[in-house]
């Protein structure tokens, strides 16, 4: 079962493979302007919201049928290149704008005898990518 997306990278759940997350978190601020004066408290004005922020962590396991320095490689390429990517979640785009890779938190939890990664936990932070300046 298709879970979502993150570019080319499918969230799925079966029988024989497993890649999906765990610990969404997803944050969002508003912009404000400060402006001081002279003997009252300061005037508070909205300049609009700021970009979203994800996060989730990942298991990437042989186990789970995945190849996980493999899958580890993609993910780094994507941040490295600064890949904007669409995010779909339940069918469904998670916003209108597109996200990078702002880091990749690796923790190996298994090694296999050959030195291969058999297990690794990964704690992906997205950033909303709005754009160019135009």
């Amino acid at each position: 079962m298709i879970v979502g997306y993150l570019g080319s990278i499918p969230f799925v759940t079966s029988s024989n493979k497993i890649r999906t997350f765990d610990n969404f978190n997803r944050a969002s601020t508003a912009r404000w302007a400060k402006h001081d004066l002279i003997g009252q408290k300061p005037v508070l004005e909205f300049i609009g919201n700021d970009i979203e922020k994800i996060s989730f962590d990942m298991q990437l396991r042989a186990d789970y049928g995945i190849n996980p320095e493999k899958e580890l490689e993609n993910l780094r390429q994507m941040r490295d290149n600064g890949t904007a990517v669409t995010l779909i979640l339940n069918n469904s785009p998670v916003t209108d704008n597109l996200w990078v890779i702002e880091s990749l938190d690796e923790k190996v939890t298994f090694w296999g005898s050959g030195g291969e990664i058999l297990s690794v936990s990964v704690s992906v932070s997205l950033l909303e990518y709005v754009g160019e300046i135009s």
